[in-house]
C-alpha cells in the first residue's frame, strides 16, 4: 500500500551554538509496512557542536516544502539557547510547527531522541510508530 513519503528533520546545535534543523531527503519512504535499507547518512555530524541530535519524522500529506518548514522551525527555535550542554529539541520542534500544518498536511509520525555518532542497532520511536536502524559511518577526507 502506498503511503505518503516520510521526511526526517534532524535537530541539534550547530558549532555557533544556534539551533539547526536539517531536512533529510528520503522520497523513497512511501510504501506502508515496508522495511527500507537505504544506507543513507541521516546526520552529518560535522555540522553539530555536540555528539547528540534528535530526529523528528514527518509524513507528507500535502505539498509541504520541508526546507521551508525547517527554516521556519529554526527561526522560532532561535530562542532556545545553547547552555553548554545538549538539550533535546523534539518537543521544541513540535511546538514550533504552525497549527495549520497539522491539518491534513504533514503529520508528525515519530521521533528519536539523543542519537549519538556511535548509536547503533534498531531503535523504536518515542511514539511507537516506527523503528530506525542505525550504524556509525565515518566519511574520510581525501
Amino acid at each position: 500500500m502506498l503511503a505518503p513519503p516520510l521526511h526526517p528533520l534532524v535537530t541539534g546545535f550547530g558549532h555557533d551554538g544556534k539551533v539547526r534543523v536539517d531536512p533529510v531527503d528520503m522520497p523513497y519512504l512511501d510504501n506502508d509496512g515496508t522495511s527500507y535499507h537505504p544506507n543513507q547518512i541521516l546526520v552529518n555530524w560535522s555540522s553539530y557542536k555536540y555528539n547528540l541530535a534528535d530526529v523528528v519524522m514527518m509524513e507528507e500529506d500535502g505539498s509541504t516544502n520541508y526546507l521551508e518548514l525547517a527554516r521556519a522551525i529554526a527561526a522560532i527555535l532561535l530562542t532556545v539557547t545553547d547552555q553548554g550542554a545538549y538539550i533535546p529539541l523534539v518537543n521544541a520542534v513540535l511546538d514550533a510547527i504552525p497549527a495549520d500544518w497539522w491539518t491534513d498536511d504533514p503529520d508528525y509520525t515519530d521521533s528519536w531522541y539523543t542519537l549519538a555518532q556511535n548509536s547503533s542497532g534498531t531503535l523504536p520511536g518515542a511514539r511507537g510508530n516506527g523503528q530506525l536502524t542505525l550504524e556509525p559511518y565515518f566519511v574520510q577526507e581525501f
